[in-house]
């Protein structure tokens, strides 16, 4: 077996205490992790020792994990793995002058609008408590940093966990954009979501670094804001655009610091471990859900990816055998549980949308992969909890049904081949079918999604989070498209509560006024609707 590096194949194991591990046996199996492709790799491959060296020091200055442990290893403690890159390098130093100076703008003229000082503290609320547990991209920790938190957190937090708050803090602009999802809710005032989304955008703008700065912040930055499609801008080509690319350049970000890549953890501490995982995992969800949305490649392939999924626990908690024992011995609760379970759903929707998504890949799959994501998706559905908790005093409710809207999504996507109406354009060779049942339960997960959307809960979620917009269309398309027999008065209203929900969301005001991305939405629904109703 030839002499390989890191990057050229799989992660060092627990024991292997360096990150270029010239001596590392790798099976057969990992073939597809990975091979030597670059001209440096393939000379080194010939196994000839006077070439060893030459790659070893083409690996220091090009690998996967740049600047990973700081040049020469000398000052290590620097270096992108540990999260400490962002306060060494001097990049965000002018964008945190210009966002400071725009947040305390903004404080000032929401206070005149508002009547009241206390705004911006009321949207961190919502952000701390309703957003960053659902896609913490971002966590509360993270968002809080150093600061102390204000009083109203000890309502729902037990702890501040400093142990979980990376070395350099994020830059302001993570914090402009927070006030700019939690504003997106119908329930914020109008005056206050445009003065708002106005400030985040000039601030975008004008903030080059972001496409520029190799820093774990700068991914963190780019995922989180493809939760909303309105914040980038009004004009529904230009804000599509800017979502996709922005998004993509994240991905690429957490290409170019290795996120994608198992690390040891006996070379970093746990803490900055986990939230690699973290980051990644957001990534991979973005990816899955912009494609589905967009009809676009998936930008991952997962064939080269090894990182594993989000851990469970806030970050700074060490990895244990028995996972039983973390709650009582940290006083903790599985906050990152929801963004475990919704990469692995969104794994699911990219093979999903890899197999059925057109005929040519209709024309190239096999039953057998048909039947492994089905087993696969069943076993998942199996280990879901009925209880969702970030801390031990917040338990957010809305996870479950978040999760069983995004279901209806995967499953729809799968299950299309094999619509009533569709099954005769089957390729011959495919003779995989559902299982019994299968387009039952989703018509009624699809009812029960609409239903929640149509509530108060379900309306936040619809509003801040663009990720949902697409599932809720899809559960209407599920509902009119005649595939089980329903009662006409169960369709009737499950349609009239989506109908309703999509019409209020789209009412909803920018700084340009309504948004016409979401009047494009509102017309697609209205021709779904039965004619006398339109």
């Amino acid at each position: 077996m030839p002499r390989y590096c890191l990057n050229t194949f799989g992660a060092p194991s627990q024991q292997n205490r360096g990150l270029n591990c010239y001596e590392l046996q790798q099976p057969e199996s990992a073939a597809r992790s990975g091979c030597p492709t670059s001209i440096f790799h393939l000379v080194g491959s010939l196994n000839r020792r006077d070439s060893v060296e030459e790659v070893r020091n083409y690996d220091e200055a090009n690998d996967i994990f740049r600047n990973a442990l700081n040049s020469n290893r000398e000052r290590a403690s620097e270096g992108v793995l540990y999260g400490r890159y962002d306060l060494a390098h001097g990049g965000w130093k002018a964008q945190n002058v210009s966002a400071l100076l725009k947040l305390d703008l903004l404080s000032e003229q929401l206070s005149l609008i508002a009547g009241k000082e206390t705004i911006l503290d009321d949207l961190l609320l919502i952000c701390i408590t309703k957003i960053l547990p659902v896609f913490p991209v971002v966590t509360v920790s993270e968002c809080i940093g150093r600061d102390t938190p204000p009083n109203i957190f000890w309502s729902y937090y037990t702890m501040k966990e400093y142990d979980s708050t990376p070395h350099s803090p994020l830059p302001k602009i993570v914090r402009l954009v927070q006030y700019g999802l939690a504003s997106m809710s119908r329930t914020v005032p109008t005056p206050i979501r445009q003065s708002i989304v106005k400030a985040v955008r000039e601030e975008l703008d004008t903030t080059l670094q972001t496409s520029k700065q190799a820093s774990l912040s700068t991914v963190q930055l780019l995922i989180t804001l493809s939760i909303s499609l309105e914040l980038h801008d009004d004009d529904p080509t230009e804000n599509r655009s800017l979502l996709w690319q922005r998004t993509g350049s994240g991905i690429r970000g957490a290409f170019d610091m290795g996120l994608h890549r198992s690390v040891s953890r006996n070379m970093i501490p746990c803490g900055q471990v986990h939230r690699r995982r973290r980051v990644w995992g957001s990534c991979v969800v973005a990816d899955r859900w912009l494609a589905l949305q967009y009809g676009q490649p998936l930008t991952i392939d997962l064939d080269f990816c090894d990182a594993p999924l989000p851990f469970w626990w806030p970050d700074h908690v060490p990895d244990l055998d028995d996972v039983t024992a973390i709650p009582v011995l940290h006083k903790v609760a599985p906050s990152f549980r929801f963004l475990t379970e919704l990469t692995s759903l969104s794994i699911f929707l990219g093979r999903a949308y890899s197999l059925s998504s057109s005929t040519l890949l209709l024309a190239r799959s096999q039953d057998l992969m048909f039947y492994n994501l089905q087993n696969d998706m069943e076993a998942w559905k199996a280990q879901i909890p009925v209880v969702w908790n970030y801390s031990p005093l917040l338990e957010i409710p809305a996870m479950q049904n978040l999760l069983q809207l995004f279901l209806v999504a995967v499953e729809y996507t799968f299950l299309r081949p094999f619509f009533p109406g569709n099954i005769s354009g089957l390729p011959a060779h495919i003779t995989f079918r559902p299982t019994h049942g299968s387009i039952d339960r989703l018509v009624e997960r699809a009812i029960n999604s609409l239903f929640w959307l149509a509530s108060e809960e379900g309306a936040f979620y619809l509003d801040v989070w663009s990720m949902t917009v697409y599932p809720a269309i899809l559960c209407m398309v599920v509902v009119t498209s005649g595939l089980v027999q329903r009662t006409d008065v169960i369709i009737a209203s499950a349609l009239l509560a989506g109908s309703e929900a999509i019409r209020s969301w789209s009412g909803v005001e920018g700084p340009g006024g309504k948004w016409e991305s979401r009047q494009q939405v509102l017309q697609a629904v209205r021709l779904l609707q039965p004619a006398e109703d339109t």
